[in-house]
């Protein structure tokens, strides 16, 4: 009996608890935090904008410029000319220079006094047979001539009736895609008005008519007409 009481005292021990290991929490994935988001973000838009600094730096033409100075009338050489990397607002802009990529032309002649540094313009060369190159100073009064004219550009030079008895005369053209080389806009009174001086390139055929043409430009007024690229 005391054998079995004692077995019933064990029974009513209480069990002995072992210990539940702690939970996990699952962490959150680090794909979501908001941190690496605006990173990438970042990395993203400095890419872009690396890419775009890099496009408009290499965005440039490569045009022929002086070496050195080189006066009217003196043949151009290989010497005298290096490769300049320009960037141009447009192509029409660009085509006004000799292509850096090309050679220049066999036995050009320049037509006015070149400085160094200065960007090589077509209009700057003479055929080699015009040997004899004038410049010409043309007054232009405000309105007649482009507002953007510029030196390098290559121009028709009309000239029509002033006196108000010859209004339907026909207006004359006396110079056909003359070259500009200077313009000096307005800084001189012709006349009681506002008034630009162009210096413009004149060769052998247009110093053999400068008579006519100084008639013509004195006696109406002078239209300058840039001609298209």
């Amino acid at each position: 009996m005391a054998r079995l009481g004692g077995d019933a005292a064990l029974s009513r021990e209480p069990a002995v608890q072992t210990a539940a290991p702690p939970a996990r929490r699952l962490g959150s994935s680090r794909w979501r935090d908001p941190r690496l988001a605006v990173g990438v973000v970042l990395v993203a838009t400095s890419v872009v904008v690396g890419a775009r600094v890099v496009a408009a730096a290499d965005d440039t033409v490569a045009v022929w410029s002086m070496r050195q100075d080189v006066s009217a009338g003196s043949a151009l050489t290989a010497e005298d000319v290096t490769v300049s990397h320009v960037h141009f607002a447009d192509a029409a802009e660009a085509d006004r220079y000799f292509d850096g990529d090309q050679t220049l032309p066999d036995g050009a002649v320049v037509g006015h006094d070149l400085a160094a540094g200065e960007l090589l313009a077509r209009s700057a060369l003479v055929k080699p047979e015009s040997e004899a190159v004038s410049e010409l100073p043309l007054p232009v009064a405000d309105g007649l001539y482009p507002a953007d004219l510029e030196t390098g550009d290559r121009v028709d030079v009309w000239v029509a009736p002033e006196d108000a008895a010859d209004k339907r005369a026909a207006a004359e053209q006396v110079l056909d895609g003359v070259a500009v080389l200077r313009t000096d806009l307005g800084s001189t009174s012709v006349g009681g008005g506002a008034s630009a001086v162009v210096l413009v390139a004149l060769d052998a055929d247009g110093e053999a008519a400068l008579d006519e043409l100084l008639a013509a430009v004195t006696t109406g007024a002078v239209y300058l007409v840039r001609e298209g690229e």
